[in-house]
């Protein structure tokens, strides 16, 4: 392990070293998962997965952050649930894995997939990374029919990994009995490369195909484990959340009347979050045009451009992808995105609203109060340069929309009443992360909300409004909910944690986030909005705040949400 522990020492160097915040929630699980391997025992559970082969697992006694679990779970680690997409079978959709004799272990986690090193040191990845783990309560019999809980991990489609989420804490901290799946899906190029050549060669949205096969090899096998196939959550943040919504949304189709899962957690996500534009959008062609003659794979003949990529030297993709990312994160126009019009997302999730072609099963889906602030940037001062950025987000948005868009947020330059007045950093960054902050999550969590509870779907909704050490001007910002969901111990306050988990572990075992809260912890009332214009009556969701975790009125800039959700302009915003 000497070898792992250096790498992930000068992995945690060079993120202190680093000024962006996309490495912070990172770092200290990349230095736990250390504590969690040497806890790992002998004991070597076995599972049979008919028509696939054995497994030998282990058991784990601490978190990821090292400190000692409340019970004793067992696990399976790194099991592959795909053939690996390496050599010829780069940039292919995957499907499931051959059938072997005899034993394998499955005691350590498996490779995360290829990433910027900065996230994952690289001998911690690999292109064969299409893995999963499973963790249960030791002792769980064959027949005990558990619910489980699939995290997809986030990233922005472009890293992460197991890492992102302690399944093993979440397991020992649940008040009744429940398993989780953490699992490896293809990130950044080599998953989703948005491009007129992929979408004519079906290879559009690979990772998410990747997470879809893994939903359906949970629902084969999960009763091995002593899993229940019809009690499964799928959840997951930030990307993860978004993937989550991409499924949740995607009653039609392969998918159609066919759920692969029976209640699902939106954190901070949504199908509408961010936007998800179609393969010739002309920022995704620029950047296509950029990898492509990084790799000097440029050609009018498909199959040899195909070819090219497919002999390309990992390495080479990995820095030309990196690159494009870190180019794009000033202005958040992130490259490697599910792209609509191809697999699992052919009609904007939006439209998949309006048409109700999605699956009527219960749902959370939660905020922090102040998203934008983990990624825009500090140093916009006039009008102008604001509505310069949110146009180049949105670059469709026409004059009337860019108008109504100021007036929505009044300029504190020139309005000393506006509510983002005397703002931290610089005169626009307040008013800037709050138009972000809408357009990206906030809005999109209100209209999944909406949407499934208007069918008459049991739908609760969340404001998480906790710190966990971030500065006072970032405020709540994107993933500060992250520890507090599996019941860390080392979060800033531990009574969220155990009110948090409560709430999420019941949910995942009883499909109500109330039925084995937290005891002390109030109940957490349904949303059910009055209508969808500013003249109806609000829903109540639940906000946790420390001392005052209590159900208020969804009312944060509701004009403005109103705007972001407006079927009429959805379409401008490729949402």
């Amino acid at each position: 392990m000497a070898d792992v522990v250096t790498s992930i020492a000068g992995f945690m160097l060079k993120g202190l070293q680093s000024s962006m915040p996309r490495l912070q929630h990172f770092v200290t699980c990349w230095l736990a998962s250390y504590g969690v391997l040497s806890s790992a025992l002998p004991t070597s559970p076995y599972v049979k997965l008919d028509g696939y082969g054995k497994f030998a697992g282990t058991t784990i006694n601490s978190t990821l952050q090292g400190s000692p679990l409340n019970d004793t779970v067992e696990a399976w680690l790194g099991i592959d649930y795909a053939v690996q997409p390496v050599g010829e079978d780069r940039f292919k959709p995957v499907t499931w894995p051959a059938p072997f004799d005899g034993v394998r272990e499955a005691k350590e986690y498996g490779k995360a997939c290829v990433q910027d090193s900065s996230y994952v040191s690289l001998d911690l990845q690999d292109e064969a990374c299409l893995n999963m783990n499973v963790f249960r309560p030791a002792g769980t019999p064959k027949d005990a029919k558990l619910p489980t809980l699939i995290w997809i991990h986030g990233g922005a489609f472009v890293a992460g990994g197991w890492m992102n989420f302690d399944g093993p804490s979440f397991v020992a901290s649940s008040k009744v009995p429940v398993m989780v799946v953490t699992f490896h899906y293809r990130v950044n190029s080599l998953g989703f490369v948005p491009s007129p050549l992929f979408e004519e060669e079906g290879l559009l949205n690979l990772g998410l195909r990747d997470q879809h096969l893994l939903l359906e090899f949970v629902q084969k096998h999960i009763s091995s484990f002593g899993g229940d196939a019809d009690a499964v959550t799928l959840g997951g943040r930030s990307a993860g959340a978004h993937s989550t919504g991409i499924h949740y949304f995607h009653n039609y189709g392969i998918d159609e009347n066919r759920p692969l899962f029976a209640r699902a957690i939106h954190q901070s996500g949504s199908v509408t979050a961010r936007a998800f534009p179609n393969a010739t959008y002309p920022l995704y062609l620029n950047q296509f045009d950029t990898y492509m003659s990084y790799l000097g794979c440029q050609s009018e003949d498909n199959d040899a451009a195909l070819a090219c990529l497919r002999a390309a030297d990992i390495d080479d993709i990995r820095e030309i992808s990196t690159q494009l990312y870190d180019n794009s994160t000033d202005a958040i126009a992130w490259p490697f995105q599910p792209t609509q019009g191809g697999p699992m997302l052919e009609k904007f999730g939006a439209q998949s609203g309006y048409d109700g072609t999605f699956f009527h099963v219960p749902t959370i889906t939660s905020t922090v109060t102040n998203e934008g602030k983990y990624y825009t940037r500090g140093d916009l001062e006039t009008n102008q340069e604001f509505l310069d950025f949110m146009h180049n987000t949105s670059p469709e948005l026409n004059s009337t929309d860019m108008e109504l868009m100021e007036q929505l947020y009044p300029d504190p330059a020139t309005d000393p009443t506006s509510p983002y007045a005397n703002s931290p950093n610089s005169t626009q960054y307040d008013r800037l992360s709050a138009a972000w902050s809408d357009y990206a999550y906030i809005c999109p969590s209100q209209e999944t909300a909406y949407r499934a509870s208007s069918a008459g779907v049991p739908v609760w909704k969340a404001r998480f409004d906790t710190n966990n050490s971030y500065p006072a001007w970032q405020g709540i910002p994107h993933t500060a909910d992250t520890r507090y969901t599996w019941d860390d111990s080392r979060v800033q306050y531990p009574e969220i944690a155990h009110i948090y988990h409560g709430y999420l572990s019941s949910f995942v075992a009883s499909g109500d986030p109330n039925t084995y809260r937290y005891p002390g912890s109030p109940v957490w009332e349904t949303y059910v909005p009055g209508g969808n214009d500013a003249q109806h009556d609000l829903a109540e969701q639940l906000v946790i705040h420390p001392g005052a975790t209590m159900m208020e009125t969804d009312s944060i800039r509701r004009e403005a949400c109103l705007y972001w959700r407006d079927p009429e302009r959805a379409p401008r915003l490729n949402k």
